[in-house]
């Protein structure tokens, strides 16, 4: 009966004190937030993941894309990107993406020549993009009635600078808007537009498969040079900035940060261009094979139970033997994680994206907190009767 009482003691402890945790993390966030001393703290915590390692050494499966080619426009004049658009439309590609815009008015002759050339390619799609909440196209010149357009912003709520998720549709009371992989999307026939709206007007982590690695890229120069350019039929071609010359590693002109970055922690230089970042998210559309993102509230159920199963397994060694928990706690500090993050590299080879963030912390404060938690226990019993499974 005694050995009964105990376990329950154990259990009921390990409750508390997890709670306790839970209590202590969330009044450490808060001070992280609202102090802007921590300011910088608080970006690198937005900037990083645990699964960021999945991209960043390589455990993903490259797959190239045949059907979605890259034309890098580098630093051509309208008339050239006219000609080239002239180009493409004569292998019938199934939609042309234009991922620049055309805020202002230059010379007659190059605009008439791009308008003329924009308003005669079939399957367009020509980017947008959002700034204070108000959706900005390219200068009215260049627009013809009934054109398909899609946003180009990757993180709408600005909270992070890494492009892990992608919205394929952004709605509000307001306004309606698909993105530009997604309208790309619609348009080559890949899902209709209902299935756009429907199933992508949430965040979902993009599914990378290799960058510019992916996808066959042309230099402006060789599509208006080349005459076997077959490879454009019933391809997704799109017009975008991929560095002067292509591929040019110290351009970081239109370049972000992406998981695939090998230093995921401190990064200082962006790695991938966006309209390769355009090509993977339209890749996700068209092979269906993206992730599946876990709710916000079935993460913080995984990381409350780790926790809670840590600190069980703390109390259950520091009632053993104090010292050996001393020793043993930071050992657990590191193994657990290790467990966690491994979990969630395995959840992402079968599709799933778990963010185990909150986890790691928790269970790394949690076992910290133990300690403290005997404290309170005695600072508790000195004024009321409280039964422990630490103490007694």
């Amino acid at each position: 009966m005694a050995s009964q009482n105990s376990s329950i003691l154990w259990f009921t402890d390990a409750l508390w004190c997890t709670i306790f945790t839970c209590v202590i993390s969330v009044l450490l966030a808060y001070l992280f937030v609202n102090i802007s001393i921590l300011d910088p703290f608080t970006k690198a915590f937005q900037d990083f993941e645990f699964t960021d390692v999945y991209y960043a050494h390589n455990f993903y499966n490259k797959q190239p894309e045949p059907e979605i080619v890259v034309v890098n426009v580098e630093h051509a004049d309208r008339f050239a990107i006219a000609q080239a658009l002239q180009k493409i439309s004569e292998f019938s590609p199934k939609a042309v993406g234009v991922d620049l815009l055309f805020k202002e008015r230059k010379a007659d002759f190059l605009d008439e020549s791009l308008k003329t050339a924009l308003s005669q390619t079939p399957n367009l799609v020509k980017a947008a993009y959002f700034e204070d909440g108000k959706l900005q196209k390219s200068h009215s010149y260049f627009q013809v009635p009934e054109e398909e357009t899609g946003f180009i912003n990757f993180n709408l709520d600005g909270e992070s600078r890494v492009v892990r998720d992608f919205l394929g549709y952004y709605e509000n009371e307001e306004q309606q808007e698909p993105s530009f992989a997604g309208q790309l999307a619609v348009v080559a026939g890949y899902i209709s537009e209902s299935q756009l709206q429907e199933n992508f007007n949430t965040t979902i982590p993009v599914k990378y498969t290799g960058g510019a690695d992916s996808f066959l890229t042309l230099s402006i120069d060789e599509v208006l040079d080349r005459d076997d350019l077959n490879v454009l039929e019933n391809s997704v071609v799109l017009l975008g900035y991929t560095g002067t010359p292509t591929g040019n590693p110290y351009d970081v002109e239109d370049k972000h940060f992406t998981p695939l970055n090998s230093q995921f922690a401190g990064r200082s230089i962006p790695d991938t261009y966006g309209v390769y970042i355009h090509a993977s998210i339209l890749q996700n559309l068209k092979s269906g094979s993206g992730f599946t993102k876990t709710p916000v509230w079935l993460s913080r159920a995984i990381a409350f139970l780790f926790c809670y199963l840590s600190i069980l397994l703390g109390m259950y060694i520091y009632k053993k033997n104090a010292v050996a928990f001393d020793l043993s706690s930071k050992l657990l500090q590191l193994l657990i994680p290790v467990i966690i993050l491994y979990l969630a590299l395995m959840l992402m080879d079968a599709q799933i994206y778990l963010n185990v963030l909150t986890a790691v912390v928790l269970v790394i404060l949690g076992l910290e907190c133990i300690d403290f938690y005997i404290y309170l226990q005695e600072f508790i019993r000195k004024r009321y009767p409280w039964k422990s499974y630490l103490l007694d």
